[in-house]
């Protein structure tokens, strides 16, 4: 993952979901904001939130950034709204404009056709507002990450990794070339950190609210670090600015 020193990516997490987190994460000392996406209706939304079954409900555990609005209903450790007012992808590219990067996280499983027209959605609508240079689509819907390399390879991808499985798809994916991931943090030992080094891989880490814990993965390697602590994120090393300079997902 790369020799010390070097600059961290700083990356809000699911401060693209909401507008006023979103407003927050454009002013803050963060480099790429991320956003869930889920396809439903011919469209992609942007929420943590999962689908409660068929009712037109969402349902997530509560966290700093969620901010489900004043019709949420809190039950226990989740939260319940109604599955309306999400935001769609297109109104979240054209606030940020490239005024910083973005990180969108395939969220769902799409068998064919809805695979094929999530796919063909997402290309369209990043094209139409010409992100292909700052939108960047992670996850754990590998079978979207593959097609999306095959339709528009302009448009970068990084292959996330919290189970086993996903590391051996990643090992045989190493032989195609992706080098790009993000893990969950708890899932990087030693020995996979090793690994990563050796590839010249670069690796953001997930999701990260401890200050000890990011400092630990910054010193292993981490190239960047995913948190819902806007002040952790702010005192991580600086990318390198001036000159229009950009993280490199």
């Amino acid at each position: 993952m790369g020799p010390q020193p070097r600059n961290i990516v700083r990356i809000a997490h699911a401060y693209g979901n909401n507008k006023n987190l979103l407003e927050r994460a454009l002013s803050a000392n963060v480099d790429m904001i991320e956003a869930d996406m889920w396809f439903r209706g011919g469209g992609l939304h942007l929420h943590h939130e999962h689908h409660l079954g068929w009712l037109p409900l969402l349902i997530d555990m509560k966290m700093p950034t969620h901010k489900p609005g004043r019709f949420a209903v809190p039950i226990g450790k989740y939260v319940v709204r109604p599955r309306i007012g999400t935001l769609p992808l297109g109104d979240l590219l054209k606030s940020v404009d490239g005024r910083k990067q973005l990180l969108l996280d395939v969220k769902g499983h799409y068998k064919p056709p809805h695979l094929e027209s999530y796919v063909q959605t997402l290309v369209r609508v990043i094209r139409r507002h010409n992100a292909e240079s700052w939108a960047v689509v992670c996850g754990q819907t590998y079978s979207v990450l593959h097609r999306l390399r095959v339709v528009a390879p302009e448009i970068r991808v990084r292959y996330s990794i919290e189970q086993p499985y996903q590391w051996e798809r990643f090992e045989r994916l190493r032989q195609e070339g992706v080098r790009d991931i993000c893990i969950w943090h708890k899932f990087l030992n030693d020995e996979r950190a090793r690994i990563l080094e050796e590839e010249g891989a670069d690796v953001y880490c997930w999701t990260v609210d401890d200050r000890e814990i990011a400092s630990s993965l910054v010193r292993r390697g981490a190239d960047g670090i995913i948190s819902n602590d806007l002040e952790l994120l702010s005192g991580l090393p600086r990318l390198t600015s001036g000159s229009g300079a950009q993280p490199t997902p």
